[in-house]
């Protein structure tokens, strides 16, 4: 009897899990952080960690691809429950639930045709005065760069994509581009042009990158639940697998 009832119970349970509607998860496409698949599924570091820590919660989540300024909408209006990967501004901050845990640091790079004799030596200033620079709408450096890109002198082309924005670099549009660095390895491995670009250092900024809660009731408790269990899964040897294979020169953190 004992057994039956707890069958029952646990069916219940399971099915008003599967009842539940799945928490909605806004983001950009930003290989290999989150990306598509060959399928036309979510994929990548920040997807497979998701998916991972949703899976000890028990939550049910789905994945929206979209444009940045549209993600910035939607957890505006609350349409999306969580967001994937957000630096820490204080824009976001005032409508975005930021973790304990982030996924990883991201750093954003200087890239330039490999035998433009191009150097960076950690003044942007200086480097911007000298330089036309692309990079593609909404994305985020650092308030350095922010200030610096709107002086009348600053030659700053905006594009609408990561991809073009590469393209461009190796059309000679512009000197450098602004680009996270396993995004730029990601993409332009796959144009075939890796070796034709060089990454600078130092890094314009090296920023922790967080997946997101939106501004609702639940989301606080949602939060806590989400950093105990990234926190857990992080001591694992899948964890470590699967930073080896997205993140080969070092782990999140």
């Amino acid at each position: 009897m004992k057994n039956a009832l707890l069958t029952a119970l646990l069916a219940l349970h399971t099915a008003a899990f599967a009842a539940e509607p799945p928490l909605r998860v806004c983001s950009l496409v930003l290989a290999p952080q989150t990306m598509k698949d060959a399928g036309d599924q979510p994929a990548g570091y920040a997807v497979e960690v998701l998916q991972n820590v949703a899976g000890a919660l028990r939550w049910n989540i789905r994945i929206d691809y979209m444009p940045w300024a549209r993600v910035v909408s939607e957890m505006k209006l609350g349409r999306c429950d969580m967001a994937m990967t957000v630096l820490h501004f204080k824009d976001y901050a005032q409508f975005m639930l930021f973790p304990h845990e982030a996924i990883l640091d991201q750093k954003n790079v200087l890239v330039v045709r490999r035998g433009s004799g191009i150097r960076f030596d950690g003044n942007l200033e200086n480097f911007m005065r000298q330089h036309s620079i692309g990079l593609y709408a909404d994305k985020r450096v650092n308030d350095e760069f922010e200030t610096l890109r709107a002086a009348p002198w600053a030659q700053v082309d905006t594009v609408p994509s990561a991809e073009l924005n590469m393209k461009k670099l190796l059309a000679k549009r512009f000197d450098a581009i602004v680009e996270n660095d396993l995004n730029v390895t990601h993409e332009m491995r796959k144009l075939g042009k890796l070796d034709e670009v060089d990454i600078l250092s130092p890094p314009l900024s090296v920023t922790p990158a967080y997946i997101v809660f939106a501004h609702k009731p639940e989301s606080l408790r949602r939060m806590r639940q989400y950093d105990y269990a990234l926190a857990q899964f992080k001591r694992t040897e899948k964890f470590r697998v699967l930073t080896a294979r997205y993140l080969p020169e070092g782990g999140p953190n």
